[in-house]
């Protein structure tokens, strides 16, 4: 502000010696000095023409002061130019009182007059105010910008973050609902047995080895083997006979989860090791309900995996755990909840056949040979695995 000051009242002092206290001076020479004086100590006098030095056309005159092509300078910039020129003042002094008067008027008909400068001295003057803020605005617009884009970067992680937490919450749910990874459920994990189910076993145990002279063709589960069903399996045996010995079915089912139908923890690992895909399971009783049979099929990966599961399943094998088939009867069909039962177990290519067996009182057979024919006549009930001994080997010849 003080230099803007000192232009000011050097400007109006100039144009006061210019209007009238030049005439008492002497000579130039000391108009020049002060002129000079004034701008070495200041950058820029914003009366003073700069037109020469910037490369625009000054206006010139005749011998007779008629002005000639080119813009018309008012008369400050006339009295810059000849200051600056070194010619007599006595002859411009009337030029420029003649300019001074004429130049209004001529430039008010030609549409107004205008200056030549390279530099407008109100734009000198608003960087002269402004001085360091050029580059405060530019660091203020920056540290907006980069304000934006983190709002930005920050949006795009909070929904990156919101997608990842809907996934998360699917997968738990999923977990939660259908009981995968962490509760036993499917074909992956052992099946819990029911709640007070019973843990008989029987007193009588028998097993059979798999007979490759009979169940060779069927030792390895064919690709593509259709699973069994109800129908396929039962539907041929609603009853079984032997020696006067009948038998009828009384409740039959397949399921896919081979582990619902057995208790002991590695009795039903076995199964999921021994890749079994389903099972089937039907009780039979004579028409008194004196005697009753459990016919169960397990369908494993060959006849190895039949055979460790088997091994499992003997009650007499200290290796394993404690462990055995559930008992599928209830109030409607007796028998198998406590008391005496016989169980045989037949390897059968790569299925394991399970034939449990009982007096529906739960007593002893003493001499009685009923459940020995009982025994003989539940298996009778799995002509499912033998017609496919019969299609495995029409296949191979």
């Amino acid at each position: 502000m003080r230099k803007t000051a000192s232009r000011a009242e050097s400007g109006s002092g100039r144009r006061g010696r210019r209007g009238g206290g030049r005439r008492a001076d002497t000579g130039p020479t000391r108009d020049r000095a002060d002129d000079h004086g004034h701008d070495e100590e200041h950058d820029y006098d914003p009366e003073e023409d700069f037109s020469a030095e910037y490369g625009h056309t000054p206006v010139e005159h005749d011998g007779a002061g008629a002005e000639q092509d080119g813009p018309e300078p008012d008369g400050a910039e006339q009295d810059g130019a000849e200051e600056r020129s070194g010619r007599g003042r006595g002859r411009r002094r009337g030029s420029r009182r003649g300019s001074r008067r004429a130049a209004p008027a001529k430039g008010a008909g030609q549409g107004g007059a205008k200056r030549v400068s390279a530099f407008s001295a109100s734009a000198i003057k608003k960087v002269s105010v402004l001085g360091d803020r050029p580059n405060q605005i530019v660091y203020t617009l920056a540290e907006q910008s980069k304000r934006k884009r983190g709002t930005a970067v920050l949006g795009i992680l909070i929904g990156a973050f919101a997608l990842s937490l809907i996934a998360l919450l699917g997968l738990l749910s999923y977990q939660l609902f259908t009981g995968a990874g962490g509760t036993a459920s499917g074909d992956d994990s052992v099946v819990a047995p029911p709640e007070g189910h019973s843990t008989i076993t029987p007193q009588l145990y028998m097993s059979n080895p798999n007979r490759d002279d009979v169940f060779g063709p069927i030792n390895e589960r064919p690709e593509g083997l259709e699973p069994m069903t109800r129908e396929a399996v039962f539907d041929p045996v609603q009853k079984v006979e032997l020696d006067g010995m009948e038998l009828e079915l009384r409740d039959g089912m397949v399921t896919d989860s081979c582990t619902s139908l057995v208790w002991g923890e590695e009795l039903g690992q076995s199964l999921i090791d021994a890749g079994c895909v389903n099972a089937a399971s039907g009780v039979y009783t004579d028409a008194d309900q004196d005697h009753v049979a459990q016919v169960t099929l397990f369908d494993l990966a060959d006849a190895d995996a039949a055979a460790e599961v088997e091994a499992a399943l003997d009650p007499n094998n200290a290796d394993s755990g404690a462990g055995f088939l559930l008992s599928r009867t209830n109030d409607e069909i007796p028998g198998l909840r406590d008391g005496y039962s016989e169980a045989t177990a037949q390897v059968m290519g790569h299925y394991l056949a399970v034939f449990w067996v009982a007096d529906t009182d739960g007593g002893p057979p003493g001499d009685d040979t009923d459940l020995a024919k009982v025994t003989v006549a539940s298996m009778n009930a799995v002509p499912y695995v033998y017609n496919e001994v019969i299609a495995a080997q029409a296949q191979q010849e």
